[in-house]
């Protein structure tokens, strides 16, 4: 069959208009009345909304090339869905499915004949649009070479440039040019298998762990007796609508955001939770064998990415909160959510463990690792152990933890001492540690984990 090239020539910013134009609403909305709403509804889904509203946000901001992809992470029934649904709707910005592949977004089926193919590519109907996908579990679940094919389109797709394909059937086929989206998912946790392909691939993917607390008896029944769920889902999607268009409207021609005013201080701190998210997401091949009964692990060297490009991401997604909150600069206040999507979007196992480690201050013991991550000794050893590989901490040689003696001290290294500070505390809501204390303060992330394997 003779191969016929489909490549589409260059479609710029210039012939699609970046900024959907809206009249502005009868009746404005701004954050305030917003976040009302979602708190008297949903009050827990309040935080990763508004992360939601930083992230469509940012096409607002001319300079912003880069696709954010957001992926809501928590057990069945905790609100994941409910968030993307406050997003779905927004005619012209929003663009919402149930099921999803990364191969559609440059279709090459042999089902679809040559002079239909385009109208049903992916990739041009999300241009300019945040992408909400209210499912990713299914698309995780695939076999791993499977996965590591549909997790190398989506990371070439999220560079924001396009995508070319070939095929046997159709030939070559993609887009050129800017090809900017946004992104915000919805996943059941995910295994490390999914970590380790996207480590070695680049990941462009974010992760927020949503943690969702077990409601009361008494919360359950006033939930039962109050207004259908989907009663004030529909209250808080039309109330998101009806933000976003006031937001667009008043800015119809986009932002032009003076990077020289942004602080300095407040983009250090960005600076520091990309340091520390490019190691978090190293991608360390470890093998186990078994010396006379006991379980021994090896470390290859590990592949840690520059931190150039989540150093981007990060200050856009800064900037993008800013911006819904009714603001053109950046500040220290918008710095929570930077520092929470730093800390989840690495290895779930190692997010869990760093989490932990700055709850006690920097040092943590073998036995208190294993108390927190519900892990046996060896595991914890190995959590140990690949942090300190990866340049985050340092493990106390002084002794092995063995039968007699004192156990093994992961310690946080220098550079990243900031995160235990009570200024990286107070940013993130907490109260202050204690200077001297036995008794360690709990941190609402942190708990028993239970890992996939």
């Amino acid at each position: 069959m003779e191969h016929i090239s489909t490549m589409l020539p260059q479609d710029g910013p210039e012939k699609i208009g970046r900024i959907k134009q809206f009249e502005k609403p009868e009746k404005p909305v701004y954050f305030n009345e917003w976040q009302k709403v979602i708190k008297n509804n949903f009050p827990d889904l309040l935080f990763p909304a508004e992360i939601g509203l930083s992230i469509i946000a940012q096409i607002l901001i001319k300079e912003i090339t880069n696709p954010f992809a957001l992926v809501l992470v928590d057990v069945p029934a905790a609100g994941k869905t409910i968030v993307v649904n406050f997003f779905d709707g927004i005619e012209g910005l929003t663009y919402a499915t149930d099921k999803f592949t990364p191969a559609s977004f440059v279709t090459n089926s042999p089902s679809v004949s040559r002079d239909q193919i385009e109208k049903v590519d992916l990739l041009p109907r999300i241009r300019y649009k945040m992408f909400l996908l209210r499912d990713m579990a299914t698309m995780f679940s695939k076999k791993e070479e499977h996965l590591t094919e549909l997790l190398g389109l989506l990371t070439r797709v999220l560079d924001g440039e396009g995508l070319d394909t070939e095929s046997g059937v159709h030939g070559q086929r993609g887009y050129k040019g800017e090809y900017l989206f946004m992104m915000l998912g919805a996943s059941t946790p995910i295994s490390p298998k999914i970590f380790k392909i996207m480590g070695n691939l680049g990941s462009r993917l974010f992760f927020l762990r949503m943690n969702s607390r077990n409601k009361t008896d008494e919360e359950l029944v006033k939930q039962l007796k109050s207004k259908a769920y989907k009663g004030k889902e529909t209250a808080c999607r039309e109330i998101t609508n009806a933000f976003v268009k006031t937001l667009w409207s008043e800015n119809p021609n986009g932002i032009i955001w003076n990077n020289e005013n942004d602080p300095e201080d407040v983009m250090t701190i960005i600076a520091r939770c990309s340091g520390l998210l490019a190691k978090l997401r190293g991608a360390v091949n470890v093998w186990s064998s078994d010396d006379w009964g006991e379980t021994k692990y090896s470390y290859a060297t590990p592949t840690i990415e520059k931190s150039d490009r989540i150093n981007q991401l990060l200050y856009n997604q800064c900037r993008g909160y800013a911006l819904v909150h009714g603001r053109k600069q950046i500040e220290r206040s918008d710095l929570k959510a930077t520092i929470e999507l730093c800390f989840d979007s690495g290895y779930t196992s190692r997010s869990s463990l760093f989490r932990a480690l700055i709850d006690y201050n920097g040092i943590m013991k073998t036995n208190e690792v294993e108390k927190k991550l519900n892990q046996s000794k060896p595991t914890a050893l190995k959590e140990m152990n690949t942090l300190e590989i990866l340049g985050i901490c340092n493990i106390a040689k002084e002794s092995r933890g063995g039968v007699g003696q004192p156990e093994e001290e992961i310690h946080l290294k220098k550079e990243f001492e900031w995160f235990i500070s009570n200024e990286c505390r107070e940013i993130r809501g907490l109260s202050p540690l204690p200077s001297t204390t036995t008794e360690k303060p709990s941190d609402p992330h942190t708990g028993p984990i239970h890992f996939i394997n």
